[in-house]
């Protein structure tokens, strides 16, 4: 479904515009009725009779309730935006449009309203005023409709220009990831707390379990409805009602946050683009709100670029007093601490900033240019160098199908390069696989943990890279240890190694056991491959065991199994040297213990 929402500067008409639609008075509090001013967010809905129930959303337009204006207008599918003839745009109007533009509503229709107090002159010229205001914006092709909301005319053709727009507007994506940003919380008699919100990006069912933000509690849905309804399943875009358990009404309230699965990051430190409005003007250090969602967080703004002109669109790093959630591409708006006026929107493009990242985010962030989906991607990428595609469920909003087509749209475009289960950047990969090459070289074989350690990459990332290493015979692997080829040359160890391996050469299949302080030496030439463990004591030069083993298999070629005597007899050693052989054999996969025989294996 969908959800139409009203803006406009104030006493320009648009809750009486939407008694007129709905036959629903929006404004449901005693000191909205007194003042005959909207304070707070309303709702109502238009049923079509073969499209079905479209929310609708009112706002106040008074400057003091922008936040609120902001708290209803992040769901918005469709705006109207409400100008009264007899006063034209006014600066609430300049406001909320701006609120609709820089939130992404995708299309607009602009009500001219009160055309029964003005004659046709004067409509004519606010048509024209308005239509300037949206020449060079995305809304340059909105239809304008002309209504009277007191007396209804043009209140038919109004519901049929919208029924227009809201077929022409892009599919809601089921993303399966629902959340819903609280706009109400209330307990309901016989039911207990129930909470109000537009629904986005998934489904929702009875009886699923949600967590809420900040309490940071799971609850579970014990029934849904819409437009005062029970529903089977809330739905994209759908005004809905949450009855649920595990929380009181107190416990919650505006601007907290509902879904299903997380994909958010919580974050007090992110980097975003900033589109500075008009001749507003943003200083570095400078306090700010940042209205995201129903929410409201103070924080500071620190300019990434050196241009903070009115009208420029900037880079800054936001640091926020308290922590809260957010996604790469959320949109925001940004006030002055306390003002009324917007100041400036975004686009959250890192919602976790750390200082390690400060260098990567300054060599990236000049290749943003139209801030997509996939260019948003790209950029997260190339900022941590690598990402696990699996951890890319957990910070972005979108789908297993969504997220694997975009990131088959950048490896094409030779953006991104996709190693097995990793992401990486293109062009880094030579880079990787250098350190892992030189924290080899670097030692006298080094396992899986130890070369993450030493390259600061993690030991999956590591293991996809060596593969590639191996085959192409940069690096070899024993008794997973890693080396490189050369170091298998006696010529190239250090004359006390080269004298151990003389000594035990010479001991012939008596070899040597491990003790005292040269074992950190004899370990080191297992690895190398120059010694062979028999059982982790008894070590034999590598020759000496390649010349017993051939002798044991050797046996089988003409034999289905072989008894230890036979073993005893082709090689000539005592038990204390056999048994350790024939087992070292067996764990090389070469033959298998069979009762008191070994068969092949």
């Amino acid at each position: 479904m969908y959800i139409v929402g009203t803006s406009g500067h104030i006493d320009h008409g648009k809750t009486l515009l939407i008694r007129s639609l709905t036959g629903i008075d929006c404004d449901r509090l005693p000191e909205e009725k007194e003042r005959e001013m909207t304070i707070d967010l309303g709702f109502a809905h238009i049923d079509y009779k073969e499209f079905g129930t479209v929310g609708v959303i009112d706002v106040p337009g008074h400057e003091r309730f922008i936040r609120n204006m902001v708290a209803g207008a992040w769901g918005i599918d469709l705006g109207l935006l409400v100008v009264a003839v007899d006063d034209g745009w006014m600066p609430q109007t300049e406001d909320h449009f701006r609120v609709l533009h820089l939130l992404g509503v995708e299309r607009i229709i602009a009500v001219l309203n009160k055309i029964d107090l003005v004659d046709a002159d004067m409509i004519a010229m606010t048509r024209d005023e308005v239509m300037e205001k949206l020449r060079h914006t995305r809304y340059h092709d909105a239809d304008i409709a002309l209504v009277s909301a007191k007396k209804g005319e043009g209140i038919d053709e109004l519901k049929d220009l919208i029924l227009k727009n809201l077929k022409e507007l892009s599919a809601s994506r089921d993303e399966g990831k629902p959340y819903l940003f609280v706009d109400r919380a209330f307990a309901a008699k016989g039911h207990g707390t129930v909470v109000t919100g537009t629904l986005k990006n998934g489904s929702l069912r009875d009886d699923d379990a949600v967590f809420i933000y900040p309490l940071k509690r799971e609850a579970r849905i014990k029934r849904i409805e819409s437009h005062h309804k029970a529903v089977e399943e809330g739905s994209v875009s759908l005004r809905t009602a949450l009855n649920i358990s595990g929380v009181s009404a107190h416990e919650i309230g505006r601007g907290d946050i509902i879904y299903r699965r997380s994909f958010f990051t919580e974050s007090d430190d992110m980097i975003a683009r900033m589109e500075i409005l008009g001749s507003e003007m943003i200083k570095n250090n400078q306090g700010i709100e940042v209205l995201v969602g129903t929410a409201d967080i103070p924080g500071r703004v620190l300019i990434i670029d050196t241009e903070m002109k009115g009208g420029a669109v900037i880079f800054a790093r936001i640091r926020l007093e308290r922590p809260w959630l957010f996604y790469p591409g959320q949109p925001f708006i940004v006030t002055r601490t306390g003002g009324f006026r917007i100041a400036a929107g975004g686009t959250v493009i890192l919602p976790r900033y750390e200082r390690g990242l400060r260098s990567a985010v300054r060599e990236n962030i000049g290749g943003l240019r139209d801030f997509s989906r996939e260019e948003i991607l790209a950029f997260l990428v190339a900022v941590h160098g690598r990402l696990n595609r699996d951890s890319l469920a957990d910070i972005l909003p979108y789908g297993t199908n969504e997220i694997n087509a975009m990131l088959l749209s950048l490896e094409k475009k030779k953006r991104i390069e996709i190693i097995e289960s990793f992401i990486i950047c293109f062009g880094r990969k030579d880079g990787y696989l250098d350190a892992i090459r030189k924290a080899v070289e670097g030692s006298r074989g080094i396992n899986l943990k130890e070369i993450a350690d030493a390259t600061f990459l993690e030991p999956e990332f590591c293991r996809m890279l060596i593969k590639s290493l191996i085959e192409s015979r940069i690096l070899i692997e024993k008794d997973g240890k890693y080396f490189r080829p050369e170091s298998s040359s006696i010529d190239l160890l250090p004359d006390d190694m080269k004298k151990i391996v003389a000594e035990v050469k010479g001991k012939e299949t008596q070899g040597i056991e491990m003790k005292g302080a040269s074992n950190k030496k004899l370990g080191d030439l297992v690895s190398l491959g120059f010694l062979v463990s028999l059982d982790g004591n008894i070590l034999w030069h590598r020759e000496v065991y390649e010349d017993m083993k051939k002798k044991v298999t050797d046996l089988l070629d003409g034999k289905d199994r072989i008894s230890i005597g036979d073993a005893r007899d082709a090689t000539g050693l005592s038990r204390k040297y056999l048994i350790p052989l024939l087992n070292r054999i067996e764990r090389d996969g070469l033959i298998r213990r069979l009762g008191d025989f070994r068969v092949k294996a």
